[in-house]
């Protein structure tokens, strides 16, 4: 693919709204192009779309998603910076890695190169990459998330995310019976103090994203339902916290989803392939650790031999300014040819 194509097919991604649930359009363009380019294609039952070129070991998997948070962001071009809904979270790192497993459509090299591009990353359980590793082997994994060309993500918290129901008794308000709301924020209060860390990354966080408990201004209500999402640093286990938290709990859990932390280390072959990449196209690389929770905190079941990378702010994430750099794309995907050429041996850095 020549520069040019490699921006429209960007381009073309990003115009296709794809929240999660709906992302069978952009599966289908996916699907479609890499037909077009006539390489073997499959389409799942989560619409997950999956590639391969060559064959046998060792396999080098290249993955991101497809679908992003909902509430359309209007496409628009100024310069060189594309707008649009997944421009940075994750189309750029989607287009990216599809574009640099094209470049190896006519290379020879010993080994399999995967590409997947995968639903519901976005929703709890991910179940688009929950699908892809059940049919899918692999000793190198590139993740794509955005992270900027000169950044490597080498970590990600994990997560817990938790329906809880407060009881009372539906009372008059000036009375002293129990109001949920209030065993609500005793339970917040007590949860603030568990596993302090030296930063965020290291610490428990939550976050209540939303909270209902409908009642008369007047009227003590009967309960109130939560939705609360726990961010976990590696090293913690999903089930110790949710074991703790049932302990100081007057109320009733839901689960939504648990998932581990995630890190690796700055010797993994991956991370050290990246930093000779990147310093090679003239930056000075970074490494990175995110609040947040991705696929990598699964994928890691599959090879511990795992990275992400990918062009764009991550600070632009699910925000109406979501945007990507097309100088900046295009520099990412020189960046991961030549770090996947050397895992292959096909190049020398």
């Amino acid at each position: 693919m020549k520069l040019l194509e490699e921006v429209n097919l960007l381009k073309e991604i990003i115009k296709i709204y794809s929240p999660s649930e709906k992302e069978k359009e952009v599966s289908d363009f996916l699907f479609n192009f890499l037909k077009n380019n006539k390489l073997n294609v499959e389409q799942d039952k989560e619409w997950n779309v999956i590639s391969k070129i060559g064959s046998g070991p060792p396999y080098i998997l290249l993955t991101s998603h497809m679908d992003t948070v909902s509430g359309e962001v209007p496409f628009r071009i100024d310069g060189k910076k594309i707008y649009g809904r997944g421009a940075c979270d994750a189309k750029s790192s989607l287009a990216a890695l599809l574009s640099s497993f094209i470049r190896f459509k006519n290379k020879k090299f010993k080994g399999t190169l995967i590409f997947a591009g995968v639903t519901g990353e976005e929703a709890p359980n991910s179940r688009g990459t929950i699908e892809l590793m059940k049919k899918v082997k692999a000793d190198f994994i590139f993740l794509g998330e955005p992270g900027s060309a000169d950044g490597i993500t080498i970590g990600y918290k994990g997560r817990l995310l938790l329906k809880i129901l407060f009881k009372g008794k539906a009372s008059h308000s000036s009375s002293e019976g129990d109001n949920p709301i209030l065993k609500f924020i005793d339970f917040s209060n007590k949860v603030s103090t568990l596993y302090k860390g030296n930063n965020l990354f290291e610490s428990l966080s939550f976050s209540p994203t939303s909270i209902s408990a409908k009642s008369e201004s007047n009227v003590m209500p009967s309960e109130c339902r939560v939705t609360i999402d726990f961010r976990i640093p590696p090293g913690l286990s999903h089930e110790t916290v949710l074991k703790e938290i049932s302990q100081l709990l007057d109320g009733e859990i839901e689960l939504v989803e648990g998932v581990n932390g995630v890190i690796t280390s700055k010797n993994n072959i991956l991370v050290k392939t990246l930093v000779k990449a990147i310093r090679e196209n003239g930056f000075s690389p970074k490494y990175k650790k995110k609040t947040g929770s991705s696929d990598m905190n699964l994928l890691v079941r599959l090879t511990e031999n795992i990275v992400t990378y990918g062009p764009g702010n991550s600070s632009l994430d699910h925000t109406d300014m979501e945007c990507i750099d097309t100088d900046e794309y295009l520099k990412s995907i020189d960046i991961l040819e030549m770090a996947i050429s050397e895992i292959f041996g096909i190049a020398s850095l």
